[in-house]
Formats: C-alpha cells, sequence, structure tokens
C-alpha cells in the first residue's frame, strides 16, 4: 500500500480509480476482470471500504424510499408535465 494523501496504491489500483467505478460496482454492472481489482483495493484500503459501505446504505436507503413513494393522482401528474413542458418551450 502506497498513500498519497488521499490517492492511495493499493492492489494496483489508486482511491480515485475505485471511486470512478463505485456508482457500477454498487450496481453491481462491472465486468469480472474490474469487479476483482476493486474489491482487492477494497480488502486492502480501509477508507475506501468506509466509503464504499457509507455510499451503498445510502443508495439502499434511496432505492427503498423511492419504492415506497405514493402514486400522484392523475391530476397531479397531468398538471406537472404541463408545466414542464411550458417551461421546456419558454
Amino acid at each position: 500500500m502506497r498513500d498519497d494523501g488521499l490517492n492511495t496504491l493499493v492492489a494496483g489500483v489508486r482511491c480515485r480509480s475505485v471511486l470512478a467505478d463505485l456508482s457500477d460496482y454498487l450496481d453491481g454492472t462491472l465486468a469480472a476482470d474490474r469487479l476483482a481489482t476493486l474489491q482487492a483495493h477494497l480488502a486492502g484500503c480501509d477508507r475506501c471500504a468506509r466509503f464504499g459501505s457509507v455510499a451503498a446504505g445510502v443508495l439502499s436507503a434511496l432505492r427503498d424510499g423511492a419504492s415506497e413513494a405514493p402514486a400522484l393522482a392523475p391530476h397531479t401528474s397531468e398538471s406537472l408535465r404541463a408545466r414542464l413542458a411550458a417551461v421546456m418551450h419558454e
């Protein structure tokens, strides 16, 4: 492990590279080789592991909250669409 401030080199990968792929990592859309590389980095970099854990928790809470949001009444939805269309054409 080589530490250059907030851009630690662990398992041949820098923190910035891990952060750039964090969304795809959390979504489970990384290729197997890239996934293995990021997991190796996370296993050796406590800072990225903690940040990734917090980000995963926030993402999970957002997804849970979005699925529990009540549906808009049809007239509200239509009104919002009309207002958005008007603003887009201004």
